[in-house]
């Protein structure tokens, strides 16, 4: 593990982050650095869940759908039952685990716990950042930490005024809350003549790790346009790009000041809403999760309400009323519809919206259990990623279809933007790690997550080029 020379006091908030280690962190010491922290989740513990069978998998599967809330148990699912021996992760309220890890047992599900306290490790997340942040110039970025929005903001309008001959920036829509929704625009100056990818992060709020993939994006194509080194490739030699570094900016900052695994977006519910619909109120004695927000990666057109999102505003996977209702899924559409103007159905190369966690790159479709048309080439193009991204620290991802990799998920932005938008390549990725962490990855793990993700799409985009002309 990599640790720092900031200050004295992290070496031990580090060693602290390990889940063996959370409880052994002197109390006074918490309390001393613990940084806007309502307790809300202290006690929760998140659990690893093993089905070892596809009858295990099924009864966990119907267990998430009628167990979910009752009673006394706060459940909140980081992942969703799919395969046999694949592990799903859960968070679960103090008065409800034991009995929990109980029945789970009994019908042959392997348990463990990964985070002993979900408020204490969610704490020194805080602080480590907290602590690194002491002795830097606090204009200086760091790649080392999570960011908020305004200084994710801040970092851009900073990029775009220093290299304006590359960077521009786009409003593709206004949030509930009144926040832009900006693209970064990547691009040599020049007539628009080569095709363009669309990346896009931090759809779903709690993915810190999504947004800093983005940044690095941005970062690497300057870096790649100004380098002497022959050797760095440059792709903004072959594409164009337009990256959306927060694509829920409200949920993002909820997140950040008021809730850490917060997921979907910030409109607040209508009645009309929840008519017909049983509500049963949440975490524990909030009623927020139903009466704010909608997942904005269910509020895409295709297959709108089937399997995998949910009619119930209380959940993580609530679709919405319609299709397109939400401006974070808006911006998206936006977003394509540009590039479509500008560049052409076909040559928007390809469109990637990227995730957190699980280590996967996947590829349509998520609604359905069967091979796209474009199947062969999608896994030729998602071998060529995976296999560059773990050539810079090891890391094994797991590839095909989102369906199968994963779970079935219906109105998502991917099967939207190969079905409606034709847009060939179009591709999810689940970034580190594979549950140990979930969406609490440490932050000495950015630089080698969005590094090896970086070597992975310019994989990608260099096997893309070849079907264009433009790499070999």
């Amino acid at each position: 593990m990599k640790t720092s020379s900031t200050h004295p006091l992290l070496c031990l908030i580090l060693a602290a982050t390990l889940p063996c280690f959370v409880s052994a962190v002197p109390a006074d010491l918490l309390r001393k650095l613990k940084l806007d922290s309502d307790n809300k989740y202290a006690g929760y513990k998140v659990l690893a869940v093993i089905p070892n069978s596809e009858d295990e998998v099924a009864w966990l599967a119907d267990y998430k759908k009628t167990a979910s809330g009752t009673g006394n148990c706060s459940l909140d699912w980081w992942s969703e039952p799919s395969l046999p021996t694949v592990t799903v992760s859960l968070a679960v309220n103090p008065g409800c685990v034991d009995d929990l890890v109980q029945e789970f047992r009994s019908v042959g599900l392997s348990v463990r716990t990964t985070i002993p306290d979900l408020e204490q490790l969610i704490a020194l997340e805080k602080n480590y950042r907290f602590l690194s942040q002491l002795y830097r110039d606090p204009y200086k970025w760091n790649d080392e930490v999570y960011h908020s929005l305004a200084e994710i903001e801040e970092h851009v309008d900073y990029l775009v005024e220093e290299y304006p001959q590359i960077l521009s920036k786009k409003q593709l829509a206004t949030t509930y809350e009144g926040r832009k929704i900006e693209v970064v625009i990547v691009r040599e100056p020049g007539p628009v003549t080569k095709p363009v990818i669309w990346i896009d992060c931090g759809i779903h709020a709690r993915e810190w790790v999504s947004p800093p993939t983005c940044m690095h994006a941005i970062e690497q194509l300057i870096f790649a346009v100004n380098s002497v080194d022959p050797s760095e490739e440059n792709l903004l030699a072959l594409f164009d790009f337009y990256i959306l570094p927060v694509a829920n900016p409200d949920g993002y900052v909820y997140s950040w000041t008021k809730d850490r695994m917060w997921r979907k977006n910030r409109r607040p519910i209508a009645a009309s809403e929840k008519q017909g619909v049983s509500l049963w109120g949440g975490w524990g004695q909030s009623n927020a999760k139903c009466d704010y927000g909608v997942d904005p990666n269910r509020n895409f057109p295709i297959n709108f309400h089937g399997e995998g999102a949910s009619k119930n505003p209380c959940d993580d996977s609530y679709h919405g009323t319609q299709p397109f209702t939400e401006a974070e899924s808006q911006a998206i559409r936006n977003g394509v519809k540009i590039m479509h103007e500008q560049y052409g159905k076909g040559r928007v190369a390809a469109f990637v919206s990227i995730h957190a966690y699980s280590q996967f790159w996947m590829s349509p479709y998520g609604y359905k259990k069967s091979h796209s048309k474009d199947y062969k080439d999608h896994m030729k193009v998602m071998a060529k990623s995976v296999s560059a991204l773990a050539k810079v620290e090891g890391t094994k991802f797991t590839y095909g279809p989102i369906s199968e990799v994963i779970y079935i998920a219906s109105g998502s932005s991917i099967d939207w933007a190969y079905e409606d938008a034709g847009i060939k390549y179009s591709f999810g990725l689940e970034l580190r790690d594979r549950g140990e962490w979930g969406f609490l990855l440490p932050q000495e793990e950015i630089v080698g997550t969005v590094t090896e993700s970086w070597e992975g799409l310019k994989a990608m985009a260099l096997e893309i080029g070849k079907e264009y002309g433009i790499a070999s």
